[in-house]
């Protein structure tokens, strides 16, 4: 993550940020919410640590640990996507900050944009169902795990005095990284091609949009989803559905690709445990398909379902982990050169996440009711266009963001209407 940060921040762009919007359907006070953040920041000082080490890196926790900042705007229009492109200082431990957007009519809107290395999205919900829980939780972190020396967002897993994982022979290491080095020589036998930079005049911003869908939407999604994936396959659908939309839209664009290929994220939480610092430990799951499996979402899932299923048999998450886990010893620059490389310049065609069910304790934030919510990540400069799906309070919400730089407003609102009518009919 520290490495997408690099790459962020080399072309310009304001990093790794990632962003949650809660819509409020009142006002909250910004000195009760700085008061609940420094009590957070004064029991775990580790939300304002600083990324430090060059050969060994590592998160240096400071003795004392201001709160995150909470600023308070009025209303106007793009705001949040302007408090999104705008940079967090992650060396000196600004990893997360809170602006309140004051709204006519009595309501608020909460922006909370940390550094996507701190912590991944579940993490993220969870710190914000604590900090918004009227009254405070003692010892609201607890059970949260030890900050370990690996940084990037890195934990440690321990259960008990002595518990933990230990670290296998460098030579088993080794072998057990080459796994996920072989997978991707396979994806480069036919390359995909990227897009590249079609508008370098444009500035340095990402943009985004969210699409919301009703009850009826929903579920008819969802027995899509059902019919084409099984029971458990509404993240294989919205994963093939884009993947569709993006080669038609790159055909239409004159820039189809010979293959495209997609990183599909995998969480290394121990199951059923969701802590809110430094969690932010994930695997990625490489899936190519090509043009001629593109024309349907029916063909699309049956090339990209035995993929998945391979990659599980194969043991390619514990390989994509060790490779990684190798590679935080190399310079940030270097390791994302070296991740790029095999991919023509792209560190996947498409930047996809699904992040499931919204956290059900966000109902409320100091008191008052949550009425909708938006989680946006950043993408980095090419491949330039991203989505994220999410069910909040069970109704199917998608975030697309796009660089300026790749795509223009009119083609990201043509692929944002595609991909919404594929899902509803695929």
């Amino acid at each position: 993550m520290l490495g997408f940060d690099h790459e962020l921040r080399r072309h310009g762009f304001a990093g790794n940020n990632c962003q949650i919007v809660l819509e409020l359907a009142g006002t909250i006070s910004a000195a009760a919410l700085r008061d609940r953040l420094a009590q957070l920041a004064n029991e775990f000082p580790i939300l304002n640590a600083r990324p430090g080490g060059v050969i060994h890196p590592r998160w240096r926790v400071p003795r004392e640990a201001a709160p995150p900042v909470v600023r308070v705007h009025q209303h106007e229009s793009g705001i949040e996507e302007r408090l999104l492109n705008e940079p967090l200082d992650v060396a000196q431990g600004e990893l997360a900050r809170f602006d309140l957007i004051e709204i006519s009519g009595a309501r608020t809107r909460l922006a909370f944009t940390w550094a996507h290395a701190l912590m991944d999205a579940p993490g993220a919900e969870e710190l914000l169902s604590l900090v918004g829980q009227v009254p405070p939780p003692v010892s609201s972190l607890a059970s949260a795990p030890a900050c370990s020396p690996a940084g990037g967002g890195a934990c440690s897993t321990k259960t008990g005095e002595g518990a933990g994982p230990t670290t296998p022979p460098l030579r088993q290491r080794l072998n057990t990284a080459w796994k996920s080095l072989h997978h991707l020589d396979k994806f480069c036998e036919v390359k995909p091609q990227s897009i590249g930079t079609r508008h370098p005049s444009a500035a340095a911003k990402l943009h985004y949009q969210t699409v919301r869908f009703t009850a009826e939407e929903t579920a008819a999604a969802r027995a899509h989803a059902t019919r084409l994936c099984g029971l458990l396959g509404d993240a294989q659908f919205h994963a093939t559905v884009s993947l569709c939309e993006l080669h038609k839209l790159r055909a239409r664009l004159g820039c189809a690709s010979p293959s495209y290929v997609l990183p599909v994220p995998v969480g290394l939480r121990p199951k059923g445990r969701i802590e809110p610092v430094f969690s932010n430990q994930l695997s990625m799951l490489l899936v190519q398909l090509f043009p001629a499996q593109l024309g349907s979402v029916a063909d699309a899932v049956a090339a990209f379902q035995p993929q998945l299923e391979h990659a599980l048999r194969s043991g390619l998450i514990e390989s994509g982990r060790t490779l990684a886990e190798l590679f935080r010893f190399l310079p940030l620059p270097i390791y994302v050169f070296m991740v790029k490389q095999g991919l023509r310049g792209e560190i996947g065609s498409l930047f996809f996440g699904d992040t499931a069910a919204v956290n059900p304790k966000l109902t409320h934030f100091l008191g008052v009711p949550v009425e909708e919510f938006t989680h946006v990540a950043a993408i980095t400069p090419s491949p330039g266009l991203g989505v994220i799906f999410y069910y909040f309070r069970g109704l199917l919400r998608l975030t697309v963001v796009h660089s300026a730089r790749v795509f223009t407003k009119v083609e990201a609102d043509e692929f944002t209407t595609s991909l919404r009518a594929r899902l509803l009919a695929p």
